[in-house]
């Protein structure tokens, strides 16, 4: 057993040949770690722009709808998922509309609710039962439509009504 020892620290001393030991300085003999020395991510700036429609596949009617993006708090999730929103969502019926006005009502829907200031819409888009498709279009063109525009942070069909769907959006910017 003395032997694999003496093998060992044989090995450990040859590679360590040619390294130097460290310094012995404290800590503030260190350069402060400042905020300030990290390279800051690039700004980016989001276009504003017109939605147009996207290939949505048709939904099924009982199917719920979800989705955030990343860094959403988990309580603004709850709440929203919940239909505890305050103040209450402004109301946006879809019925009736083809692709492109759904679009464009969305889009209109969202830049009024952050010119006033509203954290929250709520969209009725229906369950496709008098549709002529296998599902709903409007259902699936507004989960679409919300996960590429740049304010909706998170949506979730509304407790007990998977014919609307709760909108979560950013904070106005000044």
């Amino acid at each position: 057993m003395d032997k694999a020892r003496d093998e060992d620290l044989e090995a450990l001393e040859q590679a360590m040949t040619g390294v130097a030991p460290l310094g012995r300085g404290s800590r503030s003999d260190r350069a402060p770690f400042t905020p300030a020395s990290r390279p800051s991510p690039p700004h980016r700036t989001v276009p504003t722009r017109t939605l147009g429609v996207p290939n949505a596949r048709p939904m099924d009617g009982r199917e719920i709808l979800n989705w955030r993006r990343p860094g959403v708090l988990d309580k603004d999730y709850q709440n929203l998922r919940r239909g505890r929103l305050s103040p209450s969502p402004e109301e946006i019926d879809l019925h009736g509309q083809d692709a492109q006005e759904a679009c464009d009502t969305i889009a209109a829907a969202i830049a009024h609710a952050q010119q006033v200031n509203r954290r929250s819409l709520c969209l009725i888009h229906g369950k496709g039962h008098h549709s002529e498709s296998r599902g709903s279009r409007l259902k699936g063109l507004v989960d679409a439509v919300l996960r590429e525009h740049p304010e909706v942070l998170g949506f979730h069909s509304v407790p007990g009504n998977t014919g609307a769907v709760n909108i979560l959006l950013r904070r106005p910017r000044r």
